[in-house]
C-alpha cells in the first residue's frame, strides 16, 4: 500500500492506493463547544451530529462543527491557530490525533513509508515540535514519516507534461508556500506564515464581524468571509464594490509579499540558470477559488520583477487533494526507484 498525507492548517487529507482502488480521506481541523446541557444534546441527537463530552461541554468536531456553526451562527474554531498547536491544550493535541488517526489506516508491514506533508515551514525551529508530534502519530501507525514541502507536491500533480519542473504555489488558510523544481527535484522554495485566515481576519476586522459563542465569548466570523470570497460572485481581478477592492489589496499584499521573500532565496540559487525558461506556475489551495486570481497573479509577478520568466500562470483543477496527490506521486516515484534498486 502507497499513502500520503497532507496535514494543512484547515484541513487533514489522506490519500492512497490500495490495489486498483485511491481511496481519499478529508477532515476537517476545527470545533465547535455547546453547553453540556439536555437542549444541546437532544439538539446533537436529533442532527445525528457525532459529539464527545469534556469538562462540561459537547465537542463537535470536523465538517459537523462547520454546518452546526453556520446553523446556529456560532464560531467554528480552528485547532490549529496561528498555524500550530497549542501548547497547554492537551485536549486539541488528542482531537488532532484522532483526526489524523481516522485517515490513515495500520500500515500492512512494519515501516512503510508515509510522505507527508506538515504546517509550518519544513525546516523552521518553532515548529520542530509540532512536526515530531505529527510524526510520532504517523509511526504509531506503523509507518515510518518522510517529511516534504507542499510547494513540490504542487508540481509533482500538475507539471507532469512539463517533466515535472516548474514552480508550484499552495495558498493554504495558514501559511503561503512556493517551490522551483527541475524533474521533481526541489531547488528552492519559501514560506509566508500568512494565507487565506490572514485575508479573512483582516476584512472581518475591517467590517467588525463578529460572533459569540455559548459561553459569550467573542470570535471574528472568518467563516462567513470565507464563504462570500468563494461564492464566484467576485473578483480580485476587476473589483466592483469597496469590499472586493478590499479584498484584491490584500491578495496583493499577501502574493507581493511571498514573490519578495522567494526573490531573496532564488537569489541564492546558482543552478536556477540552468533551468529550462520560461516556467510555468501552478497554484492551488483555497486562496485560489476566487475568480480573477490567475490574471491577478500575472500582474503582481511583473510588479515585483520575478527574477525567472514565466510563461503561464493556471491553477489546479482539483485543488483539495492536489498536495496530497502530489504527495502519493513522490511516494510512488520513490517506490519504484527503491525497487529497482533492490532488482539491480
Amino acid at each position: 500500500m502507497t499513502i500520503a498525507l497532507d496535514l494543512g492548517s484547515r484541513h487533514f487529507r489522506s490519500l492512497r492506493r490500495q490495489g486498483g482502488r485511491l481511496i481519499g480521506r478529508r477532515n476537517l481541523a476545527e470545533y465547535v463547544a455547546l453547553p453540556d446541557t439536555p437542549g444541546h444534546r437532544k439538539l446533537l441527537e436529533r442532527t445525528s451530529y457525532p459529539f464527545a463530552c469534556c469538562e462540561g461541554s459537547l465537542l463537535i468536531v470536523g465538517q459537523a462543527a462547520l454546518e452546526l456553526a453556520e446553523t446556529l451562527q456560532l464560531p467554528s474554531v480552528p485547532l490549529l491557530l496561528s498555524n500550530q498547536l497549542p501548547v497547554d491544550d492537551p485536549l486539541v493535541r488528542q482531537v488532532v490525533a484522532s483526526l489524523i488517526d481516522c485517515l490513515i489506516p495500520r500500515a500492512e508491514n512494519a515501516g512503510e513509508p508515509c510522505w507527508m506533508t506538515v504546517p509550518g515551514a519544513l525546516h523552521d525551529p518553532e515548529t520542530v515540535e509540532d512536526r515530531k508530534f505529527f510524526c510520532q502519530l504517523v509511526r504509531l501507525k506503523g509507518y515510518e514519516p518522510r517529511v516534504v514541502s507542499s510547494g513540490r507536491c504542487v508540481i509533482l500533480a500538475e507539471l507532469g507534461a512539463e517533466g515535472f519542473t516548474g514552480v508550484g504555489l499552495d495558498i493554504g488558510a495558514g501559511a503561503t508556500r512556493a517551490s522551483v523544481a527541475h524533474h521533481g527535484r526541489e531547488i528552492a522554495r519559501t514560506h509566508v506564515p500568512r494565507g487565506g485566515r490572514w485575508i479573512d481576519k483582516r476584512l472581518a476586522e475591517s467590517e467588525d464581524r463578529l460572533l459569540w459563542d455559548a459561553q459569550g465569548n467573542r470570535f471574528l466570523d472568518l467563516t462567513g468571509i470565507t464563504r462570500w470570497k468563494e461564492s464566484k460572485l467576485v473578483s480580485v481581478l476587476n473589483p466592483i464594490s469597496e469590499r472586493e477592492q478590499r479584498l484584491a489589496l490584500l491578495y496583493e499584499e499577501l502574493l507581493g509579499d511571498m514573490l519578495a521573500q522567494f526573490r531573496v532565496e532564488l537569489a541564492q540559487q546558482a543552478s536556477l540558470k540552468m533551468l529550462p525558461q520560461p516556467l510555468s506556475l501552478v497554484c492551488t489551495g483555497g486562496v485560489t477559488l476566487v475568480p480573477g486570481f490567475s490574471g491577478l497573479m500575472e500582474e503582481v509577478l511583473q510588479d515585483t520583477l520575478f527574477p525567472i520568466p514565466i510563461s503561464d500562470v493556471r491553477c489546479a483543477h482539483a485543488t483539495d487533494y492536489t498536495v496530497a496527490r502530489g504527495t502519493l506521486i513522490l511516494a510512488e516515484l520513490e517506490e519504484t526507484v527503491a525497487n529497482q534498486a533492490l532488482v539491480a
